[in-house]
């Protein structure tokens, strides 16, 4: 509800009573109407605001960076080129599995070093060149 029509009307009281034949006002009476157009709402924006829109603009443009980095496919890392241990003597292809792969399983580790040399069985020499998987 509007302010204006909260209001209390006004009511005059004249100090004595009006002669006969004159016109008798018991109240006066004041309406307010709501204006017919109101005034369009007209937005100012000054230099501080400015400053602050362009800093949400580019927070929220950084933002978006940062979640598109943390959302895209991480790049897969070529397999490393297989470099090549040279065989000293008393070595066995437990130690050298062992020494190339440590976290691993020496089994697999030994058996991928004999696919990957073609060798049939466990026997090494002194100089021999094996590539490691």
């Amino acid at each position: 509800m509007s302010v204006a029509t909260e209001f209390a009307t006004t009511v005059s009281i004249p100090a004595r009573a009006p002669a006969v034949g004159q016109r008798q006002t018991l109240a006066s009476v004041s309406v307010l109407h709501p204006p017919a157009d109101p005034a369009p709402v007209s937005w100012r924006l000054t230099r501080r605001g400015v400053l602050v829109v362009t800093a949400a603009v580019v927070a929220f443009g950084a933002g978006l960076i940062w979640l598109a980095r943390l959302s895209a496919p991480q790049p897969v890392s070529a397999p490393a080129a297989p470099h090549a241990v040279t065989v000293q003597p008393g070595d066995t292809l437990w130690a050298i599995a062992t020494r190339v792969a440590p976290a691993a399983d020496p089994r697999a580790e030994v058996a991928a070093l004999q696919q990957r040399n073609g060798l049939t069985g466990v026997d090494l020499f002194p100089g021999q060149v094996l590539v490691v998987p």
